[in-house]
């Protein structure tokens, strides 16, 4: 049974340094990324590379005790090990997936400010009761918000 847990911990341990590195990458990457008002950027404890750096930290902190208690003799300590152990791995897989949303929303953001742009300053054509129009001319249009923060975030959520 202790093969089996060691094996077992040896393969969480493999998969934590390998999601480690490619978070502290991610971040790093999320953190150079070019933005248009680069002098009113600050970087500091908030910034991408830095709280990715003090998740993966945490992260290692946590997994020290996890793996302990996985090791020991007892039922109740082998199961909080376990849980601990789980429960910092969906946090390390939940990090992963947010910085690639982070970072496909920030790559499609330039295309999204600018098909915005130039949908906001034209005018929709007001149909009158009076026009009558048959049901193939008709097309539906969603309906566009005024702010373009929310159309980026709308589009990211829809994978447009």
């Amino acid at each position: 049974m202790n093969e089996i847990v060691l094996l077992l911990l040896a393969v969480v341990g493999i998969f934590s340094v390998a999601c480690s590195v490619a978070l502290i990458a991610l971040g790093k990457i999320i953190d150079n990324f070019p933005l248009g008002d680069e002098e009113t950027r600050t970087r500091g404890i908030s910034s991408p590379a830095e709280s990715t750096k003090l998740a993966v930290v945490l992260f290692w902190i946590l997994f020290i005790p996890g793996a302990w208690a996985v090791l020991q003799e007892g039922i109740v300590t082998r199961i909080v090990g376990i849980t601990l152990l789980f429960s910092i791995c969906l946090f390390m897989f939940t990090g992963l997936v947010f910085s690639f949303a982070v970072l496909s929303a920030m790559k499609g953001r330039k295309s999204a400010y600018g098909d915005t742009a130039l949908r906001l300053g034209k005018e929709v054509p007001q149909l009158t009761p009076s026009t009558p129009v048959s049901v193939k001319e008709t097309t539906i249009r969603p309906r566009r918000r005024e702010n373009p923060l929310s159309n980026i975030m709308v589009n990211a959520l829809l994978k447009k």
